[in-house]
C-alpha cells in the first residue's frame, strides 16, 4: 500500500478511535467517578462495568490490539509469511494499535485497578510510554525509505549531496553553511552521552524552528531577490541536512540508548502478555461471556 494512503487511513483510524474512548468516558464519567460500592446502583453499571455489555467489548478489542502489536515484531523476522509491506509502514501500525489498545483496555477497566492483573496494567502503560520514547530514538537513526538504517557512507554521501545542491543550485554562503552546522547541534555530541545526550537532542528539536527563522532572515539578508518557492527548498534541504548531521553525530549514544531501551521494553511487554492471557483464561473459565 502507498505510504501516503496508509497514513491518511491512520489518520483518520486515530481520529475515529479517540473519538469513540472520548464519547464513552464523557458518557461514563460519572460512573468512573463513584466509589466502587456505590457502582452496582448506577444505571449504566450493567454496561460500563469490566464484565458489562461496553466494558467486556473494549477488552476484547483493547487486548485484540495489543496481540496485533506483535505482527510487527513477526514482519521483521519474516515470521507467519509476512514479507509484504515495509517495515516503517509495520511500525506506524504498531503504534497505532499500541497507543489505541491501551486507551481501551483503561476503560474496560472501569478505573478499578486491583489484583494480578492490575500488574499487566501497568507494565501495559510501561510498554505504552516506553514506545513513545523508542520511537523517538528510532527516528534519530538515519535510514532509507524502506526503514534499514544507512551506512555511514550512505549518510556522509547524503550530506554531500545536499551541501552540493545549497552551493551550486541555491549559492548558500559559507558563513550561512557554518550556521547551519552550529544550529544542527552536532557540535554538542562530543559533550554528551547517556540520558544527557537524549536530552540534548531533544532541546535541539524543540530549538530548531527558531533558529531555522534566523536562518532564513540570514538568507534573505544574503540575496532580498530569493524567491518564495526557492526559499522554501532552500530549508527543506537545510533542516534534512541539520536533521542528518545530528543524527550522524549523536549516532553512537542513540545507538546504545535504543540497545537499553529494549532491555526495558521488552521485559515488560511478556509480564502484560503473560498476566492478560492469565487474565482471558480465567475468565474464560468462570463462564464469563460478552456476546457470544
Amino acid at each position: 500500500m502507498n505510504k501516503s494512503i496508509l497514513n491518511r487511513i491512520l489518520v483518520v483510524l486515530y481520529i475515529l478511535a479517540f473519538t469513540f474512548a472520548g464519547v464513552v468516558a464523557i458518557v461514563g464519567w460519572e460512573y468512573y467517578g463513584l466509589p466502587l460500592q456505590e457502582r452496582p446502583h448506577h444505571a449504566l453499571h450493567s454496561f460500563l462495568k469490566p464484565g458489562g455489555l461496553w466494558g467486556h467489548g473494549l477488552g476484547i478489542a483493547g487486548s485484540s490490539m495489543i496481540l496485533l502489536l506483535f505482527l510487527y515484531s513477526a514482519r521483521k523476522r519474516e515470521l507467519f509469511g509476512l514479507r509484504f509491506g515495509r517495515t516503517r509502514s509495520w511500525l506506524n501500525v504498531h503504534i497505532f494499535f499500541g497507543m489505541v489498545g491501551p486507551v481501551l483496555i483503561t476503560l474496560h477497566t472501569a478505573m478499578k485497578f486491583n489484583g494480578i492483573v492490575s500488574i499487566s496494567y501497568f507494565s501495559m502503560l510501561v510498554v505504552m510510554f516506553s514506545g513513545i520514547f523508542g520511537r523517538y530514538i528510532y527516528m534519530q537513526i538515519p535510514r532509507d525509505p524502506s526503514g534499514t538504517a544507512l551506512s555511514l557512507e550512505q549518510i556522509s554521501s547524503q550530506d554531500r549531496l545536499m551541501t552540493k545542491i545549497l552551493i551550486e543550485q541555491y549559492h548558500v554562503s559559507g558563513a550561512s553553511l557554518a550556521y547551519l552546522n552550529r544550529i544542527s547541534g552536532a557540535h554538542l555530541a562530543g559533550s554528551q552521552n547517556g540520558l544527557a545526550a537524549m536530552w540534548a537532542i531533544l532541546l535541539n528539536d524543540l530549538k530548531r524552528p527558531f533558529l531555522f527563522r534566523k536562518l532564513r532572515r540570514a538568507l534573505y539578508a544574503e540575496n532580498r531577490s530569493i524567491p518564495p518557492r526557492a526559499m522554501q527548498t532552500i530549508l527543506h534541504i537545510a533542516l534534512q541536512k541539520s536533521l542528518l548531521l545530528r543524527r550522524l553525530a549523536f549516532l553512537d549514544s542513540v545507538n546504545r540508548a535504543f540497545y537499553y531501551w529494549h532491555v526495558l521494553h521488552k521485559p515488560f511487554a511478556y509480564v502484560m502478555l503473560i498476566i492478560m492471557f492469565l487474565h482471558i483464561l480465567l475468565t474464560v473459565t468462570f463462564g464469563y461471556r460478552w456476546i457470544f
